[in-house]
């Protein structure tokens, strides 16, 4: 893991797009909403509609770089399942300390909720969850290059988005957040063996 972390680490500092991009598409974004001074009952779909797409534009990047460069068809031929795992949870870990986090901070702050740790966890819960999923369709769109593909997948989050709106809209935090976390269960394993499976079968 630690060797994983650290390369994932050196990409991210070392790659200035890496920094700069997911807050910057996030801003720009969410800076739009604030100027067209929307109803204050819109802050969350403001906060969240631009966290969706910011998620939706670096997940496309996911797995491209490693691709072009042949490290990924190496890692998935030569490594064992539990390298690739490592991997691919050293991605994650590495969003949720310098992507998701500081979203999530934003977010909540616009959106006039004081900065809970219980809410905090649930955006960074919720930004995971979407980042799993639309992993799943960068993994599906690797060599065809073809962000359209993982379109395909938002059927999937009808009901997530749903659950989120119960719990930062409606205020309805108890019975949503246990079905939003079994969501996250769901993408973190299912979702997450799925895109395993999918970039190994890309590899062949």
């Amino acid at each position: 893991m630690n060797k994983a972390l650290q390369r994932e680490l050196k990409l991210f500092f070392l790659i200035p797009k890496n920094i700069y991009l997911p807050i910057s598409i996030f801003g720009i974004i969410f800076v739009i909403f604030l100027v067209l001074d929307l109803d204050n009952s819109l802050n969350y779909a403001s906060s969240f509609i631009a966290s969706f797409i910011t998620i939706f534009i670096i997940s496309e990047n996911t797995f491209k770089d490693d691709h072009a460069n042949g490290y990924l068809e190496q890692k998935l031929s030569e490594s064992g399942i539990s390298d690739i795992i490592l991997y691919l949870l050293a991605k994650w870990i590495i969003n949720v300390f310098f992507v998701f986090m500081p979203i999530a901070a934003i977010s909540l702050i616009f959106q006039g909720h004081e900065i809970s740790i219980e809410l905090f966890g649930i955006y960074v819960i919720m930004l995971s969850t979407l980042y799993f999923f639309f992993n799943l369709g960068s993994a599906i769109s690797l060599k065809r290059n073809n962000s359209l593909n993982a379109l395909l997948i938002i059927p999937l989050l009808i009901p997530f988005i749903i659950l989120v709106k119960g719990i930062f809209v409606d205020g309805q935090l108890e019975p949503n957040f246990w079905f939003l976390f079994a969501y996250f269960v769901f993408a973190s394993s299912f979702i997450f063996y799925t895109i395993l499976q999918v970039l190994r079968i890309q590899s062949r």
